[in-house]
C-alpha cells in the first residue's frame, strides 16, 4: 500500500478507527509529519487536538537512523527512550545528542506552546498519531509522556513495521494501523508525497484542528 499524501493517510486512518468503533477524548500528533496526519484524524472524528513534542536521537554514522527518542513532558521534564541499536553508539555521542535535542525540545515548546496539552483527567483516552512507525523509539517516548501525565494512550498510524507493532502490543498498547509492513526500512517508501514538513506547515495543520478544552 502506498498513500498519496499524509492527508490521504490521515483520512484512511480515521476511517479505520471508525470501523473499529473506537472512541477517544483527545488526538495528539507528533511533529512534524504526525501533526498533519493527526490533524486530519482529529477533524474527521471531531476530536480535540494537541501536539506531543518528541525528538529523535540519531546515530553518529547514519543521521537517518534513530537509536532513541526524547519526549517533552512539561516543566523541564523529559522522557528518554533508547533502542537496542543505541548500544553500538559511543557514550559521548549519545550524551551530546541528548543534550542537543533537549535544547531543541525547549525551543519547540515555545513554538507549539498553544497546542501542547497542559492537563487532562487521569484515565483520559489519548490517540497518539505519527505518519509512520519504523523503529518505535519515537512513539514509545510519546507514549511514556502520555502515560506519565495519567493518560491511556492508543497508537494510531497509517503504516507500521510488523515487528514493532508486535513489540508495542506486548507492552500493552493497542495499535491502530491502516497497513502493517513486513519490512519497513523507511516510512517514506509508503508515500508518493513525503516532503519534509516545515514548522510553519505543522503549525498551520495544528491550528486547523485545534479546539481548546480541558480533557475529558
Amino acid at each position: 500500500m502506498v498513500f498519496l499524501s499524509r492527508e490521504e493517510a490521515g483520512a484512511k486512518l480515521a476511517s479505520e478507527i471508525r470501523d473499529q468503533g473506537l472512541t477517544f477524548d483527545l488526538c495528539c500528533g507528533i511533529p512534524r509529519g504526525g501533526v498533519v496526519v493527526g490533524s486530519v484524524v482529529a477533524q474527521e472524528l471531531g476530536l480535540p487536538f494537541g501536539v506531543l513534542l518528541i525528538r529523535k536521537i540519531r546515530a553518529d554514522a547514519n543521521r537517518e537512523l534513530a537509536v532513541g527518542a526524547l519526549g517533552y513532558a512539561g516543566n523541564g521534564e523529559f522522557a528518554t527512550v533508547l533502542s537496542p541499536e543505541s548500544a553500538h553508539e559511543r557514550r559521548e555521542h549519545l550524551e551530546a545528542e541528548i543534550g542537543f535535542e533537549k535544547e531543541r525540545l525547549v525551543l519547540y515548546a515555545e513554538l507549539f506552546e498553544r497546542y501542547i496539552p497542559q492537563t487532562w483527567e487521569r484515565g483520559a483516552r489519548v490517540l497518539v498519531v505519527d505518519d509512520g512507525i519504523a523503529t518505535g523509539a519515537t512513539m514509545i517516548a510519546a507514549l511514556d509522556v502520555v502515560t506519565g501525565m495519567g493518560g491511556l494512550p492508543t497508537v494510531g498510524t497509517p503504516v507500521v513495521d510488523c515487528e514493532v507493532m508486535r513489540q508495542l502490543t506486548e507492552r500493552g498498547y493497542r495499535v491502530v494501523a491502516v497497513h502493517a509492513a513486513e519490512w519497513l526500512m523507511a516510512v517514506g517508501q509508503f508515500y508518493q508525497d513525503f516532503h519534509q514538513v516545515s514548522d510553519r506547515e505543522a503549525l498551520s495543520w495544528a491550528n486547523r484542528a485545534f479546539r481548546p478544552r480541558r480533557i475529558p
